[in-house]
């Protein structure tokens, strides 16, 4: 690291620039990245003395204005992705503050009926913080509807003004979308009225939205273009084996891409040739782990671990900080492996609906498919019978006039 401790850093950060340099070290950054994070760094530093702020004034308003200013002198590390090591660091150590909501600033009346209203899912009716989150940004702007300057006014809250924002809101969203608007437009309604905010029951007034369960087609792929996706993956460099190994997961054990994301290296039983999965909702399942799967995970895991890997994650990200690569990364993936061969961004869900479509035409029943995607209940494996093709064919009446069929059976 002699290089990079040349690179000067002077004036208010100063006397963070060692730690610095060895937190980037720690972290697994190659000494080419570390010079120009400590670059950056440096001419935080060099900005914080022009502007006369000190460390402790660093917030998230004059983080902005440096990034700001960065912009207008460099091409380069001029994002807030690119600022994360620096500002994560800094707050680490307390040289510059923490990331929190500002004290100073009072909670708005939106904010604060939306805690309450939270409070209350999570207390009350076991929701779990993930759906809480979501279902505040879905009843955030009927709360903001009623915002009168700085104070909410329920007191002309009637069913026609739930109707009318409802049609106003409503129909620009997609069908799942809008359906769970709905559920939690009538939680918050019903939350309303038992604290007293509204004097009558609304949320029996708001109306449904239409749309059928499973009323599209499972749309996977043919086993060809799955082969492509894994021939044009190759095996020639460790970020390859990684991809393949996701790949294969995906297209032959039907798992989702938050699945893939969640296993770790204890999940691997070589023993016994099985592999334990995190599924939605807490659900934990035993896997039989086939041939192929597992000598692609072998592949992948000959390669070794950087040594400064965070965690036990199975797939980790293939540049420094070297932590589990999340959904989002899983799902990257796949759909570079399609564009790669011509499909487009293909999801990962995709894969899912592969096996299941190729398991149920292979004769499987749809409790089997449904065993092996791992559903809790049945109707969720419905949706296949659609693509059963061998039994669809069983029952299908031919077209009249198509055949010597229709004349024995008197059709003319």
């Amino acid at each position: 690291m002699a290089g990079v401790m040349q690179i000067p850093v002077s004036g208010a950060l100063k006397e963070w620039s060692a730690g610095f340099v060895d937190y980037l070290a720690a972290a697994g950054y190659a000494p080419t990245s570390i010079g120009l994070r400590v670059a950056l760094f440096a001419h935080l530093g060099r900005w914080c003395d022009a502007e006369a702020l000190l460390p402790a004034e660093l917030d998230a308003g004059a983080i902005d204005q440096f990034l700001a200013a960065r912009k207008k002198s460099h091409i380069d590390l001029a994002s807030r992705g690119s600022l994360a090591p620096v500002v994560v660091f800094l707050r680490s150590v307390g040289a510059i503050p923490q990331l929190t909501r500002q004290q100073d600033i009072p909670v708005g009346a939106v904010d604060a009926l939306l805690d309450r209203w939270g409070a209350f899912l999570l207390s009350e009716r076991a929701l779990v913080v993930s759906t809480v989150k979501y279902y505040r940004v879905l009843a955030a702007p009927f709360v903001v509807s009623r915002l009168r300057g700085q104070a909410l006014d329920w007191e002309a809250v009637d069913a026609e003004a739930v109707a009318r924002f409802v049609a106003a809101t409503i129909p620009q969203l997609p069908v799942g979308t809008a359906k769970l608007t709905i559920t939690a437009l009538r939680s918050l309604l019903r939350f309303l009225f038992s604290i007293g905010v509204v004097s009558n029951r609304l949320d029996a007034v708001v109306p449904g939205r239409a749309g059928y369960r499973d009323a599209g087609l499972p749309r996977g792929l043919t086993a060809e273009q799955v082969a492509l996706m894994l021939a044009a993956t190759g095996r020639d460099s460790l970020v390859r084996r990684r991809d393949r190994a996701v790949l294969v997961l995906l297209s032959r054990l039907g798992l989702r891409a938050v699945d893939v994301a969640g296993l770790e290296l204890d999940d691997l039983d070589w023993r016994t040739g099985t592999i334990r999965v995190r599924g939605k909702g807490g659900q934990i399942d035993l896997m039989p782990l086939p041939a192929d799967v597992g000598q692609a995970l072998a592949e992948h895991l000959s390669d070794g671990r950087p040594s400064t890997a965070v965690g036990r994650s199975v797939f980790l990200r293939c540049r420094a900080p070297f932590t589990g690569l999340r959904v989002a990364g899983i799902q990257g993936i796949v759909g570079q492996a399609g564009r790669r061969v011509g499909l487009g961004a293909v999801g990962a869900h995709r894969l899912r609906h592969t096996i299941a479509t190729a398991t149920i035409n292979a004769g499987a029943s749809l409790e089997e498919v449904g065993q092996l995607l791992r559903h809790r209940g049945l109707a969720s494996t419905m949706i296949y019978a659609k693509v059963d093709l061998v039994r669809l064919g069983s029952i299908v009446r031919p077209w009249p006039g198509s055949g010597p069929a229709d004349a024995a059976a008197g059709v003319s």
